[in-house]
């Protein structure tokens, strides 16, 4: 008996080491990601954590301006295509069915995952004003893997799906046979690196495909991509010239979005994405009339949430607090439309409703932390972090990393404690006599604020033996 005991205990073991492991991917094609701007034809082989493979044709080409920096641990985009161009579309590692991937190598963040964890709160709190076949999802979701690249093994690196047409619903040019187009729904990517000489306002790249819309204010047309010109820009220098009138603001922006965004900002502390580059804006339908042609704030690149900086230069509980909560609502370089809002009660109304309901849930410290520690454990367990930190300590040139991952992630957790007492300070909201519970015991009592017995307890604060508890399920 005893020994039937070991032998299924050991089974067990091994079953969760298996678990534990990430999924790896190889990626191969001739030529150099540094060297070539264009897209290198090749192959990509992904072993899931079951055992399954997924071979497929692929072609690679980097992407980042400041990852480009850090060319030893390269960013890349991964189109799944045949050598005609076909597309393939395909399920990775469970997330949706898409041809066009991110590999994120995330070699300016010491921690590996303050782009994916800012994602996933992202995603908690904001939703799309409107249903798509994701449900309302209006931000990238990701899987860890580890990398081969031409059969050199490359670390850690996070598998997302894109900002694109398909998950935001947008509709498809419409094109006639003669050749004649109309564009219909839009993507803008503020800020690029296509044009080096931004000193210029009304500047077009080549393809119209970007554009300097001010002096030093960028934008790329993501969608859709083969079909750039004044068609497709017209919208957006539209609101360039109705920015200052909040009336235009609230008919053709979700006021919704823009305070969940502005919220986001200034919880998380990304500087980085308070200005002219990393966010989208899109329209379902530029064509039509009422919501569909409204627009969307998508948030992008949070490597600079959690008081990271754009090099990886902080760490070890020394964080980038250049720009406080106070700071943000009334920085000079704010982008489009925020400044007008910003001088509306109405909006400033909005912003502390939109921190009150977050901070019982998606921005609560204890739904914060437990992100934090599920990402820290799946990337120690696996093995994978002592493998890509033993690695990256015998190479010339290294990205950034920390060897104590977990001693990193606790200092992380502080600071947002503190960020968090900041942003109930702007909106002053006094949080003494609240005491964070994780579980609570199924056989106490719990009252909502107003004195009413609760049966089922979720997200919220409750009183329990006469103290108020911030409870998350």
């Amino acid at each position: 008996m005893k020994r039937n005991t070991l032998f299924i205990l050991l089974l067990l073991s091994v079953a969760l080491k298996v678990s534990a492991q990430l999924p790896v991917l190889r990626v191969s094609f001739k030529g150099s990601l540094a060297d070539s701007k264009d897209y290198l034809q090749g192959n990509m082989s992904l072993t899931d954590t079951d055992g399954s493979v997924i071979d497929l044709p692929a072609k690679f080409r980097s992407r980042g301006a400041t990852a480009r920096e850090f060319s030893m641990k390269p960013s890349f985009n991964m189109k799944l295509r045949e050598v005609d161009g076909t597309e393939i579309d395909s399920t990775l590692c469970g997330l949706r069915s898409a041809s066009s991937w991110i590999l994120d190598a995330m070699a300016i963040d010491r921690i590996c995952m303050r782009n994916r964890v800012a994602f996933d709160i992202w995603n908690e709190f904001s939703k799309l004003p409107y249903e798509t076949q994701f449900g309302s999802r209006n931000g990238t979701v990701g899987k860890y893997v580890e990398v081969y690249i031409n059969n050199k093994y490359y670390g850690i690196y996070c598998l997302t799906d894109r900002i694109n047409r398909k998950l935001l619903d947008l509709k498809k040019p419409q094109v006639e046979e003669n050749g004649t187009y109309t564009v219909r729904g839009v993507i803008y990517k503020h800020g690029t690196m296509n044009l080096l000489d931004q000193n210029y306002a009304n500047t077009f790249s080549e393809d119209s495909a970007t554009l300097v819309i001010e002096y030093h204010d960028a934008w790329e047309l993501t969608e859709p991509e083969d079909y750039g010109g004044m068609q497709a820009w017209g919208p957006l220098y539209e609101i360039y010239r109705n920015r200052g009138n909040f009336e235009y603001v609230k008919e053709h922006f979700y006021l919704d979005n823009l305070a969940e965004y502005q919220v986001f900002i200034m919880a998380m502390g990304i500087a980085d994405n308070w200005g002219n580059k990393n966010s989208y804006i899109s329209a379902r339908n530029i064509q039509a009339d009422g919501n569909k042609r409204r627009f969307v704030y998508t948030p992008w690149d949070l490597d600079t949430s959690f008081g990271g900086g754009p090099k990886g230069e902080y760490y070890d509980g020394i964080y980038n607090d250049f720009f406080k909560v106070s700071d943000i609502p009334s920085i000079s370089s704010m982008p489009i439309p925020f400044g007008t809002c910003n001088s509306q009660a109405e909006f400033k109304e909005l912003l502390k409703e939109k921190w009150i309901n977050g901070r019982k849930n998606a921005f609560a410290v204890t739904s914060v932390k437990n992100k934090l520690y599920a990402y820290r454990d799946l990337l120690i367990d696996s093995g994978a972090w002592k493998k890509s930190c033993d690695y990256w300590k015998t190479q010339k040139y290294t990205p950034c990393y920390v060897d104590d991952l977990a001693k990193e992630i606790d200092y992380i957790v502080e600071w947002y404690r503190k960020r968090f007492a900041e942003m109930d300070s702007y909106f002053g909201i006094d949080p003494s006599g609240i005491e964070e519970l994780e579980y609570l015991p199924s056989d106490d009592v719990y009252y909502d604020l107003n004195g009413r017995v609760v049966k089922q307890p979720q997200h919220g604060v409750y009183i329990h033996q006469g103290k108020k508890v911030l409870f998350y399920e």
